[in-house]
């Protein structure tokens, strides 16, 4: 009754049931292990600290004429002083 299998008293469905599990256990391990590796990665164009986008709006907002010179500067020294 038992004996019929590759050994054991394993039938060749168990054998399979355990190579789909190995090999599905480590196609997870793979796709985590990528997954944190991209996930580090900057972006594209966000080569440039954090701390300069707000910077950069700011001069937007100055090219295009939404604040003046003395908004500009006030707001510019607030915010070099918070970093």
């Amino acid at each position: 009754m038992w004996g019929h299998g590759w050994g054991y008293g394993a039938e060749w469905w168990m054998w399979l049931l355990m190579l789909i599990g190995t090999i599905g256990f480590w196609v997870l391990v793979a796709y985590v292990v990528r997954a944190v590796i991209l996930g580090r990665r900057p972006e594209d164009g966000a080569s440039t600290p954090r701390a300069a986008e707000p910077l950069r709006l700011l001069d937007e907002r100055l090219a295009r004429g939404e604040i003046d010179i003395e908004e500009y500067q006030r707001t510019r020294n607030v915010l070099k002083n918070a970093h």
